[in-house]
């Protein structure tokens, strides 16, 4: 018995991801190579949905449509339609007690099966499914070869939905800049230049909330002027001073905390506890190098603030800024046009 050539799929199939094929045909030919190599009767290739929690056939061979799409009031809690979390094998059809699958196994003309979890990164995100027309065993070399080729398939397609992400990431940013921009551009409304402000960073960061607050010269506090997605109950903890809370905004500096349960720089680190927070970002809003506030950005358990979130968030702090200096200058202009009409005696018109 010739020994099983092992190498030769690994070599057509990682040809193919480096020529730039389309995910269809890698996925196929990856299962095409797998039933080749071990001389079955199909194989079929599963993965989490790029968008939502389905799962959705990437390749498949030598089954039937019927087998693949098949509906079923039970399916939900078949073998082969759910990422296992461990492998699983079935020699001998005839051992298998699940009836409904079972049943469509055997119309499908299968005796044996196994099916594999592909790991990535910690995380189960796909399944591969083999099926025999006769009963088999199934060998740790045969699994181990399955799992590294599908693998690597499935890490091909995982690395191009990653890039993908990321261009969307930064088309969003851009729209969202673009568009508060534009708003800066267009009204001197500066209350609702700020409610887009907050309500469309925590959208776009997937963030807990945000809040810009602003400082009052005599008190030397900071007031929330507008925020998204946090309690009144935590907006109103009591004062916030600039100079105890995260000093260093002061001076221009962006402030990062990744742990609020042990960052000394917080005022009040029990009500961040309790709203549910766990990580802060602080820009500071600076007008010719002079201190007016802050824009904060509240996170709960999700990952570190990114260099991209945080130099996304400089800089619609910065256009937040500039929307605010020129709301106040616009106020202070149009005060001091009225107290000129009031001096020279203007009571408006006759007509």
């Amino acid at each position: 018995m010739s020994p099983v050539d092992y190498l030769t799929p690994f070599v057509e199939v990682g040809r193919t991801i480096f020529d730039g094929a389309g995910n269809d045909r890698v996925m196929n030919l990856t299962a095409e190579a797998v039933i080749k190599t071990l001389d079955l009767k199909g194989c079929f290739i599963k993965m989490k949905a790029y968008k939502g929690e389905h799962i959705e056939v990437l390749g498949s061979k030598g089954l039937s449509e019927r087998f693949l799409f098949g509906k079923s009031d039970y399916a939900s809690n078949w073998v082969c339609y759910n990422l296992p979390k461990s492998t699983f094998c079935v020699p001998n059809l005839d051992d298998f007690d699940i009836q409904g699958e079972k049943a469509l196994m055997t119309v499908e003309g299968i005796q044996a099966f196994a099916v594999l979890p592909i790991e990535i990164r910690h995380e189960i995100v796909a399944m591969v499914a083999l099926f025999s027309e006769v009963p088999r065993e199934f060998t740790k070399a045969e699994l181990s070869f399955v799992e590294i080729l599908v693998g690597q398939s499935i890490h091909s397609i995982l690395w191009q939905r990653r890039v993908h992400s990321m261009v969307e990431k930064e088309r969003e940013y851009l729209r969202s800049f673009q568009e508060i921009s534009g708003a800066i551009n267009a009204s001197l409304n500066i209350s609702k230049v700020l409610e887009l402000v907050v309500t469309k960073i925590t959208t776009v960061l997937g963030v807990k909330g945000c809040v810009v607050r602003l400082l009052d010269p005599k008190s030397q506090n900071l007031y929330a002027a507008r925020s998204h997605g946090l309690s009144e109950e935590f907006l109103q903890k009591g004062p916030i001073d600039a100079q105890r809370s995260m000093a260093e905004n002061l001076a221009g500096k962006v402030v990062v905390i990744d742990d609020v349960f042990t960052d000394p720089r917080l005022q009040y680190p029990a009500e961040m506890v309790e709203e549910g927070v766990r990580r802060l970002l602080s820009i500071p809003l600076m007008v010719r190098g002079k201190f007016i506030g802050v824009l904060r950005i509240y996170s709960g358990e999700g990952p570190k603030f990114t260099k991209r979130e945080i130099d996304f968030a400089i800089a619609i702090g910065q256009q937040c800024a500039f929307a605010i200096e020129n709301a106040r200058i616009y106020q202070r202009l149009h005060y001091e046009y009225q107290q000129l009409l009031i001096d020279f005696g203007y009571e408006g018109s006759s007509e």
